[in-house]
């Protein structure tokens, strides 16, 4: 038997803008609003907060227990040991990795990534060219026992790197619509730059899914929207490399792995399926 187990990995501890996951957006902080969004998936079966030890993220319990989600403080450098040790509490055999600062993460999107990680029987799925920070990784528990031999624990903000390797994992990429594809969008929330651009999208008191965050950005002047690709990526060990190299890199993982493609008017027929569910559920 499957399950599935969505971990939001927070800390409290940012710098660039500190204390970003409890931040106001409309009536909600920045988690909520998160979490919120990750508790419309049909196809998650228990979400947890899952931090650190530090006695400052303990903040984020109230949270979790006001959301009626679950918590887990674990390991301050280790994001892995986190999402290992919650999958044996919950005796899991898939965990989807949510970074805390992607509150735009999309529901439709995420249960299309954990159908289609489940139907191939794979390792590791993600969904590339959606802005950045709409989007989650689904990985199978083994898979993540593997790849924690593989590493240095405490590198494992850069998971990514570590499990997207299809010389090694069986991967599974999610490729949008035609309608959806902007990876020089960027949603995220790490900077004071990308807060305020937040704020503008966020004028009402809704969970947005991506189509209408799309419409929103096309419609107005979103500050801060466009993500620039120049530069150096961080990569473990302190080493980085250019933006272009490293793009070229994770294009040729994509060509190595399972692909599965979204129909024209997918996204759309999903969520029209969803909300139909829905109403029925609540007569």
């Amino acid at each position: 038997m499957k399950k599935v187990v969505a971990c939001i990995i927070a800390r409290t501890n940012s710098t660039r803008l500190p204390q970003k996951v409890l931040r106001s957006v409309g009536k909600y902080i920045l988690i909520e609003y998160l979490i919120l969004k990750i508790k419309k998936s049909l196809l998650v079966d228990e979400i947890y907060i899952c931090t650190s030890v530090n006695e400052d993220d303990k903040v984020l319990l109230d949270i979790a227990k006001k959301l009626n989600i679950k918590f887990y403080a674990g390991s301050y450098d280790s994001v892995i040991d986190r999402m290992l040790d919650v999958a044996a509490l919950e005796q899991a055999t898939e965990v989807v990795r949510i970074t805390g600062d992607n509150l735009f993460t999309d529901e439709i999107y995420l249960d299309i990534m954990i159908e289609q990680h489940l139907n191939n029987e794979v390792d590791y799925t993600r969904t590339e060219y959606l802005p950045i920070g709409i989007t989650a990784e689904v990985i199978n528990v083994g898979a993540l026992r593997k790849c924690y031999e593989l590493m240095d624990p405490k590198e494992s903000q850069y998971l990514l790197l570590y499990m997207f390797q299809p010389n090694i994992f069986n991967c599974l990429v999610i490729l949008p619509e035609e309608k959806h594809i902007r990876p020089n969008y960027t949603l995220t929330v790490d900077t004071p730059d990308d807060y305020e651009r937040t704020l503008k999208i966020i004028r009402n008191d809704c969970l947005l899914d991506l189509d209408e965050i799309l419409a929103i950005c096309s419609s107005n002047d979103i500050p801060n929207l466009l993500y620039q690709e120049i530069g150096t990526v961080k990569l473990p060990s302190n080493l980085t490399i250019f933006f272009e190299t490293y793009r070229r890199e994770i294009d040729l993982r994509i060509q190595l792995s399972k692909i599965y493609k979204l129909s024209t008017g997918e996204y759309e027929r999903r969520k029209g399926l969803r909300a139909t569910q829905n109403n029925n559920s609540n007569l």
